[in-house]
């Protein structure tokens, strides 16, 4: 039987395609292949696999959702096992419509049991912001967790060297927000986050962009730096293109990327960031998934962001440690702006517990 793995983009499929190639080298059955068959983009639809042949089928959501219930794809109705990467988005309908047409969906509290493919949930935030949404998710993977005891998991992982250590440095700009603006995010946020507050978010982004005292804060925080792969997020994806600009007027290489970057441009800025060869690499939300960077040393934070989902997005892309083929420690810089009465519910502070417990790791 088959292997369906599922990613949401092009970047986290063919990682996954290269990973399966040498976790077989290394450890598949002896004098046996292993089928792998790329289904995202403008790949053709796969041919039946063969007989007693190992097979992984890696394929993006979006493709998958516009090609199920073809011709020619039946076979992958009946998988030994599907695998969801960042399956916090798996409450989506497009992943519920897959679920669906494989026969795969968690069956409702007394319904008989069916003979279901068993689904493998992967992600660093198994969570969403909004406490139903949670539980939705959770149900979806009939509630349970690997490892079942999470109590200490990120500590536990550091000392095994699978996750770094982690050097926390708030930086104050101390840019004021005003407070109207901060009034009505809080307003937002126990209501629930939605289109408004998404779009006043922005604006306020947007705002700090343009601070001429904050930005020159980012690029002297950056001079000082010992660290040589730093990655950072800025408030827009005109702003990452500002600060590149900036830094490499300063003689710090530096190159931004973002959705609109052609692929053939961005694989090659994201390689000369692998090799070193550019020391800052620039961007707004591109890279907060789907990224591998393993020697990124410092993760600079300019963005404001009030999700302790996709703040701990953007921390994990330096949290790969040496027995992961990262690095032994990184530094994450949170640029912290005053946000008046909202300041403690940035998700800095909510997030620090997990990744600071280290008496050299430094506290605001």
């Amino acid at each position: 039987r088959s292997v369906i793995w599922v990613a949401q983009t092009d970047e986290l499929c063919e990682q996954a395609v290269q990973s399966f190639r040498q976790v077989w080298l290394n450890l598949g059955a002896q004098k046996t292949d292993l089928r792998i068959v790329r289904l995202w983009g403008g790949n053709p639809n796969p041919a039946i696999q063969e007989t007693d042949v190992p097979v992984v089928v890696v394929a993006s959501i979006q493709t998958l959702n516009s090609r199920m219930g073809t011709e020619g794809l039946e076979w992958l109705q009946n998988p030994g096992l599907v695998v969801v990467d960042e399956c916090h988005h798996a409450i989506t309908p497009s992943y519920t419509n897959l679920l669906r047409w494989l026969d795969a969906e968690a069956p409702r509290p007394g319904a008989p049991p069916k003979d279901e493919p068993p689904i493998l949930g992967l992600s660093a935030t198994p969570f969403r912001t909004d406490d139903e949404e949670s539980q939705r998710l959770a149900r979806r993977f009939d509630k349970r967790w690997l490892p079942a005891n999470q109590e200490q998991l990120h500590a536990r992982l550091r000392d095994q060297g699978v996750l770094a250590h982690v050097d926390s440095e708030p930086l104050h700009s101390g840019v004021q927000i005003p407070e109207e603006q901060t009034a009505a995010l809080l307003e937002m946020l126990e209501q629930g986050e939605g289109i408004d507050f998404e779009r006043l978010l922005d604006e306020i982004n947007q705002r700090l962009a343009g601070s001429r005292q904050r930005n020159e804060l980012l690029v002297d925080r950056i001079k000082s730096a010992t660290e040589n792969s730093i990655l950072f997020f800025a408030n827009s994806v005109l702003h990452a293109g500002e600060m590149s600009a900036r830094l490499n007027l300063q003689g710090i290489p530096a190159a931004a990327v973002s959705g609109e970057t052609p692929t053939v441009a961005r694989r090659y800025f994201l390689d000369r960031f692998q090799r070193r060869e550019i020391r800052v690499l620039c961007n707004h939300t591109v890279l907060s998934t789907g990224f591998d960077a393993p020697k990124t040393d410092m993760v600079l934070i300019s963005r404001a962001v009030f999700s302790p989902v996709r703040y701990m997005q953007m921390v994990g892309r330096g949290l790969r440690g040496e027995k992961n083929g990262g690095k032994p420690r990184c530094r994450i810089v949170t640029v912290l702006d005053n946000l008046g009465r909202f300041q403690d519910r940035h998700p800095y502070h909510y997030c620090h517990r997990y990744f600071c417990t280290d008496s050299q790791e430094v506290y605001p």
